[in-house]
């Protein structure tokens, strides 16, 4: 692979808790990897050519800010349809997560639409919610992950395609038991979870970049990175 090129989505609207970290470990591990990359800054009103992008990256932010660019990417729906149903991967946090289902709704009653990847629904409540998770992803069932959750909005019907098995802490409502967190569908990775959740989580991190590079993937040393989490996961259980 020669290059890899990112696409960073309403960076100026969709950036909380540091959550541009991620990027900062996708790229590192291409660094790693010494696969040369690039990433783009798009916002309200552009039309960025989706199919240029190998990875797009949309992070969370205020409600107001998800409603704006809920309506400027609905009317980008069907090439960010087509690249998610072909090769690309897509990394989305906390409450963009509403951008990808059928419609969510705000304080004041009204229902945005999303653009439909998933049938869930989404309800922005204004309430906050924080929890720490302890999960388990489903690409390795054997293997802990630590993320946090901090929002004010719920998820409603969203029953196929999980990205995690929950073991201590919050899933995708705040109900009782709840089981599963987040959504995985082709190389679209979706979770409530900030943090930012690759920073604190290698083998995460690491099979996104083998989705993303293919057979140009090779590992690298995050003996650090797994000490840091194994330090985190103690003291969580």
């Amino acid at each position: 692979m020669s290059k890899v090129n990112i696409l960073w989505l309403y960076d100026d609207l969709l950036d909380l808790y540091g959550d541009w970290g991620n990027l900062l470990a996708v790229t590192k591990g291409l660094d790693a990897m010494e696969i040369e990359w690039n990433l783009d800054h798009k916002s309200l009103g552009d039309r960025p050519d989706f199919s240029a992008y190998q990875m797009v990256y949309i992070g969370p932010g205020k409600a107001r800010n998800l409603e704006e660019a809920a309506k400027d990417l609905m009317g980008q729906k069907e090439a960010v349809l087509t690249a998610l149903e072909g090769d690309a991967v897509f990394l989305v946090t906390g409450n963009s997560r509403l951008l990808f289902g059928k419609s969510f709704t705000v304080p004041s009653g009204e229902i945005i639409p999303g653009i439909g990847l998933f049938d869930y629904t989404g309800q922005e409540t204004g309430n906050v919610f924080i929890s720490d998770v302890l999960a388990y992803p489903v690409f390795a069932p054997e293997t802990a992950s630590y993320g946090f959750i901090n929002r004010t909005a719920h998820i409603h019907g969203n029953d196929r395609d999980p990205l995690f098995t929950v073991a201590k802490g919050a899933g995708d409502s705040e109900a009782e038991g709840e089981s599963h967190e987040g959504n995985l569908y082709r190389n679209f990775f979706g979770t409530w979870q900030l943090g930012p959740l690759l920073v604190k989580n290698p083998e995460i991190l690491k099979e996104l970049l083998r989705r993303l590079v293919g057979e140009a993937y090779h590992d690298w040393n995050t003996t650090a990175e797994e000490l840091a989490l194994k330090l985190t996961l103690n003291e969580m259980q």
